[in-house]
């Protein structure tokens, strides 16, 4: 493809100085289509803070229908390196406003073209895409920049030729098209960029090639019964260029070869003796060249981290997991929670002299719930020892029970999930949010109702005071169960809450509790995940803050 400058003349557009230039552009249709492109700059910001991260241009395109193959022959050349690299951003941009003609008024197309402040490569291939998600003033998001392709330092000094810089622009923002002016919706859209583009998207350096594997493949994508599935994580490794080795059972649906472009390679594994999937998962990966393994699913955290182990690859100490993913281990390492619990292997139990004399120094009502689980499978709260009896023998039936029973005072207050981003103890992310009462939780619940999850609000309506106080308890807690680096995701209750629940006018929300509170609001954990959270929750964060919990 080739481009050739025409002219240049400088106009006054609603008060404001755009520069001129027309161009033939080569497009996949043959002959070449003419094009007038004014564009400026957008206006120096005050302060040196505001241009740290990205830099804007202005353009306002008109297309005209192709000229007559006579006038291209003696006319358009190939430029050089930079110009040819610059032309095709320009044709990718022509090629694509075509596409979106909803867009198009009298020929005329409004972009956010967006430029680097830094030369360097894109953090990921898809950074434009994910932060202007839901963006009100835009069409499309136009890529025309690979992250393995290096951007050049916008600089404005004596620039009158729109190409160059393309060369520091990785896309563009097509505008909407609205009843407001052109101008006015690219100023709201400047703002709006520079919010949303406020950190460090572009990187010195490339960052290496690396490959992962994955242990469990995840369900197949598929909105329709509101599964997210694959898609965070296998949209992650493909912006950040890494490739997977995907290990599950056979017959799994990324197996199939219509599915090879989301993983490098898939071994099928057995995932059914938990005892022997360790050694499984890493015979099925000796001499492989890998710089990392990591799992999204609950049952293969304890197998993974081991085989990590036998492996020689990066993990948080298996022995925190372990102390994590058993509640009752839970428990045992953090002597500072202050619950009094009591550990059965099942339902038999409860009447031995030794047993009965532990529960009676529990004050019903009580939560019983498996050792190991997730998704909330069997845990009920109990109001009388014939509940507890009941609760623990359905648990049986249910295959719950394998690793044992945990009992222990139930705790009363507002429940939330927080999810931490924790890099050699440090934290880099806390993010709290509200989850609504669920069955279990009601005054008059009984044995029968179970405390699946209802609603999640995001981010939490606590007072900034107990939501501190849940970030410092809960980092704490992590500390002493033994993680140093990783994203989990951790429930817990706030004890003494100035706030609780209630309904009004048919509407479920916090509000404030009438009465002073005597006791101090105080952190009372749940569980921990050492994983990150559900995707209804990854995909929130990711277009609210920026922060995608399945690329960290």
């Amino acid at each position: 493809m080739s481009s050739i400058r025409m002219k240049t003349s400088y106009a006054t557009v609603g008060g404001n100085a755009f520069i001129i230039e027309d161009f033939f552009v080569h497009t996949s249709e043959g002959a070449p289509t003419r094009v007038r492109c004014q564009w400026r700059l957008s206006d120096p910001a005050p302060c040196e803070v505001d241009l740290k991260h990205v830099r804007c241009l202005d353009l306002i395109m008109t297309i005209n229908s192709t000229v007559l193959a006579s006038m291209e022959t003696g006319d358009i050349k190939d430029g050089d390196s930079t110009a040819t690299t610059s032309s095709v951003a320009l044709q990718t941009i022509i090629l694509a406003c075509k596409d979106a003609r909803l867009t198009v008024v009298d020929n005329k197309i409004a972009l956010k073209v967006i430029l680097a402040t830094h030369p360097g490569f894109l953090c990921r291939d898809d950074i434009l895409s994910l932060r202007m998600v839901h963006c009100p003033h835009v069409e499309i998001v136009i890529r025309y920049s690979a992250k393995d392709v290096a951007l050049s330092r916008v600089s404005s000094h004596n620039q009158t030729s729109l190409l160059p810089f393309l060369s520091s622009s990785p896309g563009a923002l097509l505008l909407k098209h609205t009843s407001t002016s052109y101008l006015d919706v690219l100023e709201m859209l400047e703002m709006e960029v520079k919010n949303r583009l406020s950190f460090n998207w572009v990187l010195p350096t490339q960052p290496a090639a690396c490959t992962v594997a994955v242990v469990g493949g995840r369900p197949l994508y598929d909105m329709e019964r509101g599964s997210y599935g694959s898609r965070g994580p296998f949209e992650a490794a493909q912006a950040l260029g890494i490739s997977l080795i995907v290990l599950d059972r056979s017959g799994h649906w990324l197996e199939e070869e219509r599915y090879s472009y989301l993983r490098q390679d898939f071994v099928a594994i057995d995932v059914s003796d938990d005892t022997a999937l360790p050694t499984i998962i890493a015979d099925a990966l000796k001499g492989r060249k890998l710089d990392g393994i990591i799992t999204f699913s609950d049952e293969f955290v304890i197998a993974t981290a081991k085989a990590a182990e036998i492996l020689s690859l990066p993990t948080e100490p298996v022995q925190a997991i372990l102390q994590a993913h058993y509640k009752d281990g839970t428990r045992d390492a953090l002597h500072s929670s202050g619950i009094r619990t009591v550990r059965i292997d099942g339902s038999e139990q409860l009447g031995q002299p030794s047993i009965v004399e532990k529960l009676g120094a529990l004050q019903y009502p009580l939560i019983v719930k498996p050792c190991r689980g997730g998704a909330s499978r069997g845990v009920r709260k109990a109001r009388s020892p014939s509940d507890l009896q009941s609760a623990v023998q359905k648990m049986e039936r249910d295959g719950l029970s394998k690793y044992g029973v945990l009992i222990e005072e139930y705790v009363d207050g507002p429940e939330v999930d927080a999810n931490f981003a924790l890099w050699d103890g440090e934290v880099l992310l806390c993010e709290i949010s509200d989850d609504f009462p669920c069955p279990g939780d009601l005054s008059d619940a009984t044995a029968n109702n179970d405390f699946a999850e209802t609603y999640m609000v995001l981010p939490s309506s606590l007072p900034t005071k107990e939501l501190e106080i849940l970030k410092s308890s809960l980092h704490q807690s992590l500390l002493e169960l033994g993680f140093r680096s990783g994203v989990f995701h951790v429930e817990a209750r706030v004890k003494n809450s100035s706030m609780r629940y209630k309904q009004t006018d048919g509407i479920l929300d916090l509000v404030a509790t009438p009465g002073a509170v005597i006791e101090k609001p105080d952190a009372f954990l749940i569980e921990v995940n050492a994983r990150p959270p559900g995707l209804a929750v990854v995909y929130s964060t990711l277009y609210t803050y920026g922060v995608d919990y399945c690329a960290l």
